[in-house]
C-alpha cells in the first residue's frame, strides 16, 4: 500500500514539476509568439480585406507575464466601407487572459487533457464608442471567446457574439439571440473547419410607406471545411441552413420561407478554379398555405487562380483608395490600372472561363418549371473590334433551356384563387385549368415554345455565329427577325385574348401573390 502511495504521491509531483516548467517554458516563449501571429495576421488581413473595401491591423499595446499566464491587451483598428462612401473607422480593445501550457485550468475543468502550449480567453473591452453595445447586451463583453495554441502552431476555440436587444435608430431594432461558433485550425490556418448555431435575429422596421416591417432569422446552422490552395485561394464546403426565414409588411399575413440551405464549393486544378453554389427553399408558405419550393445553382469553371487574384487585389485597391464610384460601382482607373486590368482579363479569358445558371427550379404539388443558362467564353483576337464582331469572338457558345409545366400554371392559379377566398374547388380547377390551356397556346403559336408532352419549352444554342433555336438552324439574323416578330405578334394578341374571362377576377384583384 506504501508503495502504491508513493507512486502515485511520484506522479503527482512529477506532473507538477513538467507543468510548472511547461508554465515556464510558455513563459519565455509567448512574446515571440504573439508577435509573429499578429504580423502574420496583419499580412493576411492587408491581402485579404481590401477585396471588401476594409483595411485592419491589430497591435499589442501591453503584456504583463506571470509564472502561470499572462494579461495582453490588443488594438485593433479597422478602417473601410461597404457602399463605396466615405470611410469609417473603427478602434476596439480586446483584453486577453492567457493562461500557460501545458495544462491550462480552463482546459482541466473542461475535461480537455491534451497538453496545449497556451490558452488564450479574450473578450471586447469596454469603451464610450461601445456603450451602446455593451449596454444593449446586458452590460456584458459583447464579443469573447477561447482559443488554445497548440504546440504545432495549431488553434481550437469558440468565438461567442452575447444576445442583444438594440434600437438602432428611432425606426429599427433588433432582437438578436446570441451566436457561437468553434473553429479548428492547422498551423497558419492551412486548413479552417468551423460551426455555429444561432437561434434568430430579427429586424423590425417602420418604412417610408409608414408601414411596418419584420424580417426574422430562425434556426441558423453553419459548417464550414476548407483548406488554402495552390492559388491562395479557400477550397472546400460551406453551408448555411436557416429553419424559417418569415417576412411581413404592414399587418399582412407573413410569407415564410422554410427549410433553407446555401451551399458553396470551391476546387483547383491545374491552376484553374471552379466553384457551385446553391440556395434552396423547402417551401414557400402564405396564409398557412404552402405554395411550392425552390431551387437554384449557379457554377463557374476555369478560372485562371492568379489572372482573379490580381484582379481581386486591384478593385480592392480602388476601394480602399475610393476610387470605385458608390452608385454605378464603376471604378476610376489610371492608365497603368487599366493596362493591368487588360493584360489580368486577356489571361482569365484565355483559359476559356464559363458561367452557368444550371438550375432555376420552382416546384408546386403536381409540377415543375426551370430554367438554365450556360455561357463560355473565348478571348477574342482584340478588344479594339466592332462590337458585333467583339461579341462573336467573346461567346464561345451560349445555351438557355426553359420549361413551363402546366400542371404547375395550375396548382400557381388555384393557390391564389383559394387565398382570395374561393371556395368552390371545382370551378377555381376549371378556370386554373383554362388558363394553363390558354397560356401554352399563346406560346405555341408565337413560334417561340413548343409542347412537349405537358409542358411548354423553349431551347437555344449558339456557337459558331450559328443559332440553334427550339431544334431549328438559323443564322443569328434570322433568330433576331424571329425573336422580334414574334414577340410583336405575341403582344398584338394580348388585347383580344380572353383572358379576363378565364382569370378569377375576385382572385386578381384581391390576391396578394401577383
Amino acid at each position: 500500500m506504501k508503495k502504491i502511495l508513493g507512486s502515485a504521491i511520484g506522479v503527482i509531483v512529477a506532473l507538477g514539476a513538467l507543468s510548472t516548467a511547461g508554465a515556464w517554458y510558455t513563459g519565455q516563449q509567448l512574446p515571440e509568439v504573439l508577435g509573429t501571429s499578429i504580423k502574420k495576421a496583419n499580412e493576411d488581413m492587408a491581402k485579404t480585406l481590401p477585396a471588401v473595401g476594409f483595411s485592419a491591423t491589430v497591435e499589442l499595446l501591453s503584456l504583463q507575464q506571470q509564472l502561470f499566464s499572462s494579461d495582453a491587451r490588443y488594438r485593433i483598428k479597422l478602417v473601410g466601407s461597404l457602399d463605396g462612401e466615405a470611410p469609417a473607422n473603427f478602434e476596439w480593445t480586446v483584453t486577453d487572459h492567457i493562461e500557460h501550457g501545458p495544462f491550462p485550468l480552463s482546459r482541466l475543468k473542461a475535461l480537455k487533457l491534451l497538453p496545449v502550449m497556451a490558452t488564450s480567453n479574450y473578450a471586447l473591452e469596454r469603451s464610450p464608442e461601445l456603450e451602446k453595445w455593451f449596454a444593449a447586451s446586458q452590460d456584458g463583453a459583447p464579443l469573447q471567446g477561447q482559443v488554445s495554441l497548440g504546440y504545432d502552431s495549431s488553434m481550437q476555440g469558440d468565438m461567442r457574439l452575447q444576445p442583444l436587444q438594440m434600437d438602432l435608430d428611432e425606426q429599427t431594432r433588433i432582437d438578436f439571440s446570441g451566436l457561437n461558433i468553434d473553429f479548428d485550425t492547422t498551423a497558419d490556418a492551412e486548413q479552417i473547419a468551423a460551426s455555429g448555431v444561432m437561434d434568430s435575429f430579427k429586424v423590425s422596421a417602420k418604412l417610408a410607406s409608414d408601414e411596418s416591417m419584420r424580417l426574422e432569422f430562425k434556426g441558423m446552422n453553419l459548417s464550414s471545411n476548407t483548406r488554402k490552395g495552390v492559388s491562395d485561394f479557400y477550397l472546400g464546403q460551406n453551408e448555411v441552413r436557416l429553419q424559417q426565414i418569415e417576412l411581413q409588411i404592414g399587418e399582412n399575413a407573413p410569407i415564410l420561407f422554410k427549410d433553407f440551405v446555401q451551399r458553396d464549393e470551391t476546387s483547383e486544378a491545374n491552376q484553374q478554379l471552379s466553384a457551385r453554389y446553391s440556395y434552396d427553399v423547402g417551401m414557400i408558405s402564405y396564409q398557412g398555405t404552402d405554395i411550392g419550393s425552390s431551387q437554384m445553382l449557379w457554377t463557374v469553371k476555369n478560372l485562371d487562380a492568379a489572372a482573379l487574384q490580381s484582379m481581386v487585389e486591384l478593385y480592392g485597391t480602388l476601394l480602399k483608395d475610393g476610387k470605385v464610384d458608390s452608385e454605378s460601382g464603376m471604378p476610376e482607373l489610371t492608365d497603368a490600372q487599366t493596362a493591368q486590368f487588360k493584360t489580368d482579363l486577356e489571361k482569365l479569358l484565355a483559359g476559356k472561363p464559363g458561367l452557368a445558371l444550371e438550375k432555376l427550379a420552382f416546384k408546386t404539388a403536381n409540377g415543375e418549371s426551370s430554367f438554365s443558362f450556360g455561357l463560355d467564353l473565348n478571348k477574342p483576337v482584340s478588344f479594339d473590334l466592332p462590337a458585333p464582331e467583339l461579341a462573336k469572338q467573346l461567346i464561345a457558345q451560349l445555351d438557355a433551356k426553359l420549361r413551363v409545366s402546366k400542371a404547375m400554371i395550375t396548382d400557381v392559379i388555384g393557390v391564389q384563387a383559394t387565398l382570395a377566398g374561393e371556395t368552390d374547388n371545382e370551378a377555381i380547377a376549371q378556370q386554373a385549368a383554362m388558363v394553363g390551356e390558354m397560356a401554352s397556346g399563346m406560346a405555341v403559336a408565337s413560334e417561340l415554345a413548343v409542347l412537349q408532352g405537358e409542358d411548354i419549352s423553349s431551347s437555344l444554342h449558339y456557337a459558331n455565329d450559328q443559332v440553334t433555336f427550339n431544334g431549328k438552324q438559323m443564322t443569328v439574323e434570322q433568330f433576331v427577325a424571329l425573336a422580334m416578330s414574334s414577340g410583336g405578334g405575341l403582344a398584338g394578341m394580348a388585347p383580344e385574348a380572353p383572358a379576363e374571362e378565364m382569370l378569377l377576377e375576385e382572385s386578381e384583384a384581391e390576391s396578394p401573390i401577383q
